[in-house]
């Protein structure tokens, strides 16, 4: 029996970060889908089931990240895949400054299970999912 490498989501509007991190993750031999919303995010999350999910918190609106964060942890609908982690990747660090300060479980929202900053580190990113995989 073969064992299959890990599946991991990549959910982004932007197509160049999409092609950017795609050869990283396959570097470290995991199998890599990618969704460019959060319809199509839906759709790939509960059709691929993938082990990991790399997650863009700003796409077509400000809190679309933290949205389908949120329901993946806690909808019905997820029911089969809550348990996997979701890291936040954005640039938000990079254009304001500063980390995007959005207090979710205030707001009684589930969080991610990490964040990295844009532009990603490959090693630092490559270290973080191997650490969630493994937890």
């Amino acid at each position: 029996m073969t064992k299959t490498s890990p599946k991991i989501l990549v959910i982004d509007d932007d197509p160049d970060f999409r092609e950017a991190v795609a050869p990283i993750l396959k570097s470290a031999l995991y199998d890599v889908i990618s969704a460019a919303n959060p319809a199509e995010a839906k759709e790939k999350i509960l059709s691929e089931k993938p082990d990991l999910i790399l997650l863009d918190i700003m796409m077509d609106s400000l809190f679309d990240g933290f949205s389908l964060c949120h329901a993946i942890k806690t909808s019905p609908e997820y029911a089969d895949v809550q348990s996997t982690p979701v890291i936040f990747v954005s640039a938000v660090k990079e254009i304001a400054g500063s980390r995007f300060q959005f207090k979710g479980d205030e707001q009684g929202m589930i969080g991610p299970d990490d964040y990295i900053d844009k532009p990603v580190k490959p090693a630092d990113l490559l270290a973080r999912i191997e650490k969630l995989l493994k937890s």
